[in-house]
């Protein structure tokens, strides 16, 4: 057997861990999307909150505010991205792994996010169902992520060709109705946020 094979997405940001909180790119666009995504998400009081692919915690600690007294959980497949997070943010629950394996029980979260890292994922169906298998019933998962046209790969490779219609087929199949897709500013053409409902 040979050796291992890093993934170079998860060395990427292993790279870029000590630095992310300041980056430019962490700026006023991403804070945008974070905070459009918990408005979209309303849940009146939820217990569980999970965000997939979490980075440093930035969004979970924007949760907090929002809901106090919910148990935050954060996944993220880049080990030293989850050792910034539990260094700023020792509340949550965190983990190293992989949005297609997520080690959360069945039926565990009331709300589960993922802002811009589904480009990310190897295996975009099956993290989607790893989502849904760790909701409860009327749990909501709200994706937000870049959706590049297909004539527009040729130049971003390190994107997935995905549609909207192929956004909700995934959600539908995993078993989460979609209950909003929209791009949520008319400048941003590219960025998609879509909404599905355990029942």
């Amino acid at each position: 057997m040979g050796a291992k094979q890093e993934n170079p997405d998860v060395e990427h940001f292993n790279r870029r861990a000590a630095t992310y909180e300041t980056a430019s790119s962490q700026g006023y666009f991403f804070d945008r999307i974070q905070r459009r995504i918990l408005k979209l998400a309303k849940t009146q009081n939820p217990q569980v909150i999970l965000d997939v692919g979490c980075g440093t915690g930035r969004l979970l600690r924007k949760a907090k505010q929002q809901w106090p007294d919910a148990h935050l959980v954060g996944v993220d497949a880049a080990e030293k991205m989850i050792q910034q997070a539990t260094e700023l943010f020792p509340e949550a629950e965190f983990h190293v792994a992989m949005a297609e394996a997520l080690p959360l029980p069945d039926a565990s979260v009331d709300l589960a996010f993922s802002t811009m890292s589904f480009h990310h994922w190897a295996n975009q169906a099956q993290g989607i169902r790893e989502v849904a298998r760790v909701l409860r019933p009327q749990g909501r998962f709200a994706l937000a992520d870049i959706v590049v046209p297909r004539w527009m790969m040729f130049f971003v490779r390190h994107f997935k060709y995905n549609s909207p219609a192929k956004i909700r087929e995934m959600f539908v199949q995993a078993g989460l109705p979609v209950e909003l897709q929209q791009k949520p500013w008319r400048w941003s053409r590219v960025l998609l946020i879509t909404v599905g409902r355990k029942p």
